[in-house]
């Protein structure tokens, strides 16, 4: 329903963060929500946002956002916002007052001439390096990225910990004021991205030195519980790994985190694609994509295998637009029923999703919520990544999965 979040950078340059760290600060977390609705108690704080900022109940996961709340800037000038939570973005950035046009958001716009902390990002400045531009006429670095154009600048960022009222506030970071925007879609909700990649400006870098380059989430499920949160963990707070739990190699390059993908299975079959088709195209995996994506080929024999062990279940698929999702009409017999799905990869690992993370149900239909029309790569997204720890060991270059109930009432 929603569109597919066409997230790309909030910030938190990786040498002003260094610097601005205190010296016993080696972990982090803080909260992680599936937003619907504004949690009751986080409507404070220089924020102007209620229940009403946001949309009404969604039904699937993949009509939910999943974002994490961070303050930005002192005194008057402190605002709340939710940053889509992004593996692929170089960098982070949050829409600045003003800014066009003007996209309805949780809160009011960053302003950054009512916080008294908020520095601009000087022309000479070591960090103002390509693909960063000096501007010499204003004495400014800029940014244009493909969804925001702005400039670069430093204010103090405050983080809700552990989903404890304790607040841990990092001074100095330095970030990017988009003051215009292209194709962003915010469902009327973010303010900005957080990027966890390993670009020299992302928050991962900035706060790897101290966090050992580890990071791990778990996406609540926004259809079992009101308002769940999870928290987003770094350094020492990363969980201890499951007994259950899966591990693959990963690698990280400029547009994010890749997995070694060389098959898929449905059901119990394991499905006739060259795995070349995976390895020339490539796999990532992506919290700001709501919903996987297979690469095309690979995707056109999902759809026909589906089709074909749904046609034995004795449920129909339902016509639709060329292109379009696999929607089928579905008894209470066939949901108990339905396929699961597979990602094998190269190393011997392997990632089940079950038949509830495949499909959303509305009456008597069922939607895959997989696609692949058009699609030039593969990625794992979010509806697919609910109930789940995911850790990122990126200096170790691994990446561990396993079954988790993550939602829990947000406070």
């Amino acid at each position: 329903m929603f569109k597919l979040l066409a997230v790309l950078s909030l910030l938190f340059l990786s040498f002003a963060m260094a610097w601005a760290q205190p010296a016993n600060l080696t972990s982090l977390s803080f909260q992680l929500v599936a937003l619907s609705r504004v949690p009751d108690g986080d409507a404070g704080n220089g924020s102007s946002y209620n229940a009403k900022d946001l949309r009404p109940l969604a039904l699937t996961p993949s009509d939910y956002v999943h974002g994490v709340f961070v303050s930005i800037g002192t005194g008057q000038g402190g605002r709340r916002k939710v940053l889509a939570l992004d593996t692929a973005a170089s960098t982070s950035w949050v829409m600045c007052e003003p800014c066009r046009p003007p996209l309805h958001q949780v809160g009011r716009l960053f302003s950054p001439a009512a916080s008294p902390t908020f520095r601009g990002v000087r022309r000479d400045d070591p960090v103002c390096v390509p693909p960063y531009r000096r501007i010499h006429s204003a004495n400014r670095c800029s940014f244009a990225f493909p969804s925001a154009t702005g400039y670069l600048a430093r204010d103090t960022f405050h983080l809700r910990h552990s989903g404890r009222s304790a607040v841990k506030s990092i001074s100095g970071v330095a970030f990017g004021c988009a003051h215009t925007t292209t194709g962003f879609y915010n469902e009327d909700i973010l303010g900005g991205v957080l990027s966890l990649s390993t670009s020299p400006l992302s928050f991962l870098t900035q706060f790897g030195s101290r966090a050992g380059g580890r990071f791990s989430y778990c996406l609540p499920d926004p259809t079992t519980s009101r308002n769940p949160s999870g928290f987003i963990q770094f350094g020492i707070e990363v969980p201890s790994l499951p007994r259950d739990a899966h591990t693959t190699a990963l690698t990280t390059s400029a547009s994010g985190y890749h997995l070694s993908l060389i098959g898929i299975s449905l059901g119990n079959k394991r499905l006739d694609i060259d795995r070349h088709v995976f390895t020339r195209h490539g796999c990532s995996i992506n919290p700001a994509e709501t919903i996987t994506k297979i690469v095309e080929p690979a995707y056109l024999v999902v759809a026909r295998e589906l089709v074909a062990q749904m046609n034995e279940l004795g449920s129909k698929q339902v016509k639709g637009p060329p292109g379009g999702p696999l929607v089928f009409k579905i008894s209470s017999r066939v949901r108990t029923r339905l396929p699961s799905m597979v990602f094998h990869f190269a190393d011997g690992g392997d990632m089940w999703f079950t038949s509830g993370k495949l499909f959303q149900f509305s009456g008597t239909t069922a939607r895959f919520s997989v696609e692949g029309h058009g699609s030039h790569r593969t990625v794992i997204g979010a509806a697919q990544q609910v109930n789940a720890r995911f850790i990122f060991n990126v200096a170790a270059g691994r990446l561990t999965f396993a079954e988790e109930l993550c939602s829990r009432e947000a406070a």
